[in-house]
């Protein structure tokens, strides 16, 4: 048995970092997953959230963790050392997004350095 951890398995860790710390509200998932600097970039409506995922959405999902919000992975794309992965989420704060998170390997190491987002709208039952 090959036991190395193809790069599609390294960044699907990283993914269900961000979601475990946006279901927890604890940010050792979203450390785990994040590059120190990364950014968050999107709006909902008129109000734009272009913020640091550190002191800024950290500390939203740590008020008000999303609990069972779904989040499925629709692509990953990988070349060399960069990453994309787009990902549909719904019933996080009872709305539904497309996130595309960029990726880089930095020191061997995989790590989430930006994610955009656009809104799709309230969630449907």
């Amino acid at each position: 048995m090959n036991s190395t951890i193809t790069d599609a398995e390294q960044i699907r860790t990283k993914i269900d970092g961000y979601t475990n710390g946006c279901k927890t509200g604890d940010d050792v998932h979203l450390k785990a997953a994040f590059h120190p600097d990364a950014r968050m970039f999107g709006a909902v409506g008129p109000d734009r959230y272009d913020i640091p995922i550190f002191g800024g959405m950290d500390q939203a999902v740590a008020h008000q963790p999303t609990v069972d919000h779904d989040a499925k992975i629709l692509s990953i794309d990988v070349e060399g050392d960069a990453a994309v992965v787009k990902i549909a989420e719904s019933r996080f704060w009872d709305q539904d997004f497309i996130d595309y998170f960029l990726l880089s390997r930095i020191d061997g190491e995989w790590q989430i350095v930006a994610k955009s987002f656009t809104h799709v709208g309230p969630t449907e039952d």
